[in-house]
């Protein structure tokens, strides 16, 4: 794909995120769409559209966060060719009380007009000592 039509893509991707909305998530992932969440998450990748598209909703983080209250701030789109990294910062309210914030770099593949492959970044450490999973 070319740098333009790349970053309609992903601009689109990041609507529909921002919304939870599961159906436009899915409209814009292909088939075989891999999420690979950051290593230190433990998580593994989600295969194929479905598992994808019910893990960014709520699937991977839902017995932790409050989803309706996730807010994801886009500080920076960088596009080239068939791929975007956004750079971003997200909140949220814990289910366990408390507030959740951490940034997050997020690279997006793209190949015939959808998103082939989602590589997630951010610093789980951080993330786990919000959550109550590590000592602070």
């Amino acid at each position: 794909m070319d740098t333009d039509a790349t970053r309609t893509l992903v601009e689109q991707f990041l609507d529909a995120r921002a919304s939870n909305d599961a159906t436009a998530i899915g409209s814009l992932v292909s088939d075989n769409a891999v999420w690979a969440p950051p290593v230190g998450a433990g998580m593994g990748t989600f295969e194929g559209r479905d598992a994808v598209v019910a893990a960014l909703t709520g699937g991977a983080a839902g017995a932790i966060l409050k989803m309706d209250t996730v807010d994801r701030t886009v500080h920076k789109l960088v596009v080239e060719g068939d791929t975007a990294v956004a750079f971003q910062h997200m909140t949220a309210e814990l289910v366990k009380g408390g507030t959740y914030s951490n940034e997050y770099a997020w690279r997006y593949t793209c190949a015939d007009g959808k998103i082939t492959r989602l590589d997630e970044y951010a610093d789980t450490i951080h993330a786990f000592k919000q959550m109550g999973l590590l000592d602070k």
